[in-house]
């Protein structure tokens, strides 16, 4: 299994790591063209949850980036919010996606920096999310 050692991480801690599995029908769902493997691996071995006691909550769907910001902004004030699918969102109220229309590359969207958007420096989803899981001082 890819995501094993997360598994381990969150077993060892339920109280902190708060995750439950997704069914296969929502899933399925979730299957689109171009969608990273390793997204999908995760979602089928890990699910949906919190991580770090909310530091991080995954959705167990992609979100519309311009749906999820829908009252805060002007449709036509961000275009670009249209190309991101959100996975989750960290606590101070950033959301985190794939920008499908740069190789599904990650992106955070920061609600204080007027939802622009910002690349982060991990390349794939998977090396993001060990990043997320790895102890403070390990990144």
């Amino acid at each position: 299994m890819r995501y094993s050692g997360i598994r381990e991480i969150i077993e060892r801690e339920p109280s902190r790591h708060q995750f439950e599995k997704i069914s296969e029908a929502e899933l399925e769902k979730e299957i689109i063209d171009g969608i990273p493997q390793d997204f999908v691996d995760f979602l089928k071995e890990i699910g949906q949850g919190t991580l770090a006691d909310e530091f991080f909550q995954f959705f167990g769907c992609l979100v519309q980036a311009d749906e999820f910001y829908d009252e805060l902004i002007r449709e036509e004030d961000h275009e670009e919010l249209k190309d991101v699918l959100l996975f989750g969102r960290i606590c101070t109220g950033d959301a985190v996606g794939f920008l499908t229309t740069d190789e599904w590359s990650i992106v955070e969207i920061w609600h204080d920096d007027d939802l622009t958007l910002h690349p982060v420096e991990e390349a794939t989803f998977e090396e993001y999310i060990n990043h997320l899981f790895s102890p403070k001082g390990e990144h």
